[in-house]
C-alpha cells in the first residue's frame, strides 16, 4: 500500500465547512476511483484548524491513475474545488509507504 498523507491548515471558522465538503464530495468522488480513505483527523489540542487525512492506493500506478482521474471529476472541479479553496491557508502533502507490519485500510 502507499499513503497519500495531507495536512491542511483552515481559516479559523471554517472546519465543518470543509469537513461538510470532503463528506459531501471529495470522499464519493475518490471512492469512485478506488481510493481508500484510511484516516480522517482534526486537531483538538496543539495547533487549531488543522486536518489531516490519509488516503491508500494499492501501488503507483493506482496513486497516478486515481489522481488524475479524481482531479479530471466534474464534481471535484465544479462542486468541490470552490467550496474548500477559500478555506485553505496552507497544506502538505508527503508519499509515505506502510511497513510490512501495518495493518490494512478498513
Amino acid at each position: 500500500m502507499i499513503y497519500d498523507m495531507r495536512t491542511y491548515d483552515i481559516r479559523p471558522g471554517g472546519l465543518q465547512a470543509y469537513m461538510d465538503a470532503v463528506r459531501d464530495v471529495a470522499l464519493p468522488v475518490r471512492q469512485r476511483y478506488g481510493i481508500k480513505l484510511a484516516g480522517w483527523y482534526y486537531t483538538e489540542v496543539g495547533t487549531l484548524n488543522r486536518v489531516v487525512h490519509i488516503w491508500a492506493f494499492r501501488d503507483w500506478a493506482h496513486l497516478a491513475d486515481g489522481k488524475r482521474q479524481f482531479r479530471a471529476d466534474p464534481q471535484w472541479v465544479n462542486d468541490y474545488l470552490p467550496r474548500v479553496l477559500p478555506l485553505i491557508e496552507r497544506q502538505q502533502s508527503q508519499v509515505v509507504l506502510a511497513a510490512d507490519f501495518a495493518p490494512e485500510p478498513l
